[in-house]
């Protein structure tokens, strides 16, 4: 993939995607991420999907299987498949993360939820589902 496809996700994430299944055979895809200060995931976990992240910018906080771990730019975390996590940007700006799903797939959930413009609404509900079509689990 030559250009990244860029994609709006919940909560104005500016999600660019660099590398899918097609590019790496299968085995990873890989996104550059800008989620603003505020931003958060809930408790959940990817089915058969581990999670990489590295942070390029900013002030995170990951929870990995309830241990809390701050995250801050050169650092990196992995989540392994199917692993309770939750985590967000707790610092004052818009942070920047490199963010590698393996085997590759969740590429297609970005694809399908987020939007192609900033200024268009994401449809939560229909974000919900194609996250749990493309193995998200949310943890109440």
């Amino acid at each position: 993939m030559d250009v990244p496809r860029v994609v709006w996700m919940p909560g104005r994430v500016r999600t660019e995607i660099h590398l899918t299944a097609h590019d790496t055979a299968g085995a990873f895809c890989l996104l550059v991420d800008y989620p603003p200060a505020g931003w958060s995931l809930p408790t959940h976990l990817h089915r058969g999907s581990a999670e990489t992240i590295h942070i390029v910018e900013g002030e995170f906080e990951m929870t990995i299987n309830g241990q809390r771990e701050p995250l801050r730019a050169g650092e990196t975390c992995h989540i392994p498949s199917d692993v309770v996590h939750a985590g967000g940007n707790v610092g004052a700006a818009t942070g920047q993360r490199i963010v590698i799903f393996s085997p590759a797939g969740m590429e297609s959930f970005f694809l399908e939820a987020g939007t192609p413009a900033e200024d268009l609404e994401v449809d939560i509900r229909q974000a919900l589902a194609a996250a749990t079509r493309h193995g998200w689990e949310f943890i109440a």
